[in-house]
């Protein structure tokens, strides 16, 4: 990455020629020490430097460039500080703030289109695509801008997706669902839509809601089943504790999770808290009293704006748990499991589609704080245990694909490249089953039942959770949709408790007996 700026400083008066001499020997001091400073030893070079600088009137314009350590923009931060501090101490002069005049950034780019990055940038500057680097120009920024952290953000951004790579090891790069194992076929006993099926055999019924069900006491017993394998023989196994999170998520929260503002914003439900006042809904009240009607239209003028959301995620509260605290290395990993909580809300993309993918579901969570090498391992022995679970108790066929990364809807991902080259360099990895109703196993799309992530020090860093001697730490978590594993189960087992794996069988049948239901009209197809 290179990073190109000029721009200035405004002082509150003009320099003498005293001050001019000053401030020469200031910017040789900068550039042998001041800019150097947070770059590693031997890279130097990657750090800022002052190329150019002069004077005009109440301004000093210069011109900076820099590598990936100590940014230009951070250096012109830091040259406005050491100039308040030295010239206000020896010539009663003082900073009024600083600007940018133009502002080229260089940095590695493996995307497919700019199309995104373009309609991010907006007006406020250019870019061009050459090869694998992306070049954008911007033309005047404020201090204000700065300070908000907009280039860097726009860095990100573009630098989400791509990986460094150290010399020594070759990158290996593969788009999202690239397979990375799979279990050998097993034989079809079934070829059952499964909400269909549930369906006909009163296991579930439609709500009016898009995407929800009511599960009957059939259902309800394989979800259990399928919570307490996982809980037995993953959760339990590998020393994680339950908790019980927050499914309401206030808006303060919302605002640390960048990567679900700025990405999936469409894929929450938002919340809002009416007032305390039962008269506000009088006339609301009344026309429902006469009419029978809901008048949403009245709705409006009484609710405040959103002040909550629905959890998409299910993991946010474990990183308000410790923003803002202190933990020691030597106590960590913390590892914790949830699904007492209810559901799970998501609006989704691309449509409902039977209990595979709903707006309204059931999942567990776990999720982890520990080292970088912690996390890591965590993550893949959550994976490993899952897959033998899957293939050995609950004899279902899977695979083990590159997965959309936690800070990405699929869509966004699909256009990316993985560097797979090392398991640390995967931020996620999904386990996903075949469904056979869908069609043949090498055109069908698969379902995913658990998506296993390493967050890097994302959340880390947006929640403000330090480590008491400044080692660095990171956070994973890993969803399971307990729907969606009842689903691949009863797709590859079909409905027969008969021909189901014996351990299921004996966990399903201690839970019951189960009753269906039934009315006159329901179930249907009776």
């Amino acid at each position: 990455m290179r990073f190109r700026l000029k721009g200035y400083i405004v002082l509150s008066k003009q320099l003498d020629p005293e001050g001019v001499k000053k401030l020469s020997e200031m910017m040789g001091e900068a550039n042998r020490t001041l800019l150097v400073k947070g770059a590693p030893r031997g890279k130097e070079q990657e750090a800022a430097r002052v190329v150019s600088w002069a004077i005009d009137g109440e301004r000093i314009h210069l011109e900076l460039e820099s590598g990936r350590y100590v940014r230009a923009h951070d250096a012109l931060f830091r040259l406005k500080n050491y100039l308040g501090s030295v010239l206000g101490r020896e010539f009663r002069i003082g900073v009024r703030g600083l600007g940018v005049l133009t502002y080229e950034i260089e940095v590695p780019y493996f995307k497919d289109d700019v199309n995104e990055i373009q309609k991010l940038l907006g007006g406020m500057g250019v870019m061009e695509h050459v090869g694998e680097r992306l070049v954008v120009k911007f033309g005047e920024l404020s201090e204000e801008d700065l300070e908000a952290r907009l280039v860097d953000r726009l860095v990100k951004r573009v630098l989400e997706g791509t990986v460094e790579t150290p010399p020594e090891m070759e990158a290996k790069l593969v788009p999202f669902g690239y397979v990375l194992e799979q279990s050998k076929p097993k034989d079809i006993k079934v070829k059952v839509d499964v909400a269909s099926e549930a369906e006909r055999l009163g296991w579930i019924k439609r709500f009016p809601g898009r995407g929800q069900w009511i599960f009957t006491a059939p259902m309800v017993g394989l979800l259990k089943v399928m919570r307490d394998l996982i809980i037995e023989h993953v959760c339990k196994a590998l020393g994680f504790e339950e908790w019980m999170f927050p499914r309401l998520i206030p808006m303060s929260v919302l605002a640390k999770l960048s990567s679900y503002v700025e990405h999936l914003p469409e894929g929450m439900f938002y919340v809002c808290v009416p007032p305390r006042d039962p008269s506000a809904f009088d006339e609301y009240k009344r026309e429902y009293a006469l009419k029978r009607v809901l008048r949403r239209d009245l709705l409006k003028g009484i609710l405040g704006e959103p002040e909550y959301v629905l959890d998409a995620v299910q993991c946010p509260p474990f990183y308000q748990f410790f923003s803002g605290e202190t933990v020691r290395l030597e106590d960590l990993p913390i590892k914790v499991y949830e699904c007492m909580g209810g559901w799970t809300w998501r609006n989704e993309a691309g449509g409902v589609e039977g209990l595979a993918r709903t707006n309204e579901f059931w999942r567990m969570e776990m999720v982890y704080l520990g080292s970088p090498g912690d996390v890591v391992k965590i993550r893949d022995d959550v994976v490993s245990r899952v897959v033998e679970l899957i293939d050995r108790v609950l004899e279902l066929e899977w695979r083990i694909v590159v997965g959309a990364p936690f800070y990405l809807s699929s869509e966004e991902a699909s256009k990316r490249r993985i560097d797979i080259s090392s398991r640390e360099k995967i931020p996620t990895i999904d386990v996903e089953c075949y469904l056979p109703y869908r069609g043949e196993r090498e055109k069908a799309e698969w379902l995913e039942v658990t998506a296993a992530s390493v967050h890097y020090t994302h959340y880390v860093s947006a929640f403000k959770i330090k480590e008491v001697k400044n080692r660095e730490i990171w956070t994973g978590c890993v969803g399971h949709g307990l729907t969606r594993w009842a689903t691949a189960f009863l797709a590859q087992h079909g409905f027969n408790i008969e021909d189901w794996p014996s351990k299921v069988r004996e966990l399903y049948e201690k839970l019951g007996p189960y009753k269906v239901i039934r009315t006159l009209e329901w179930p249907p197809n009776k």
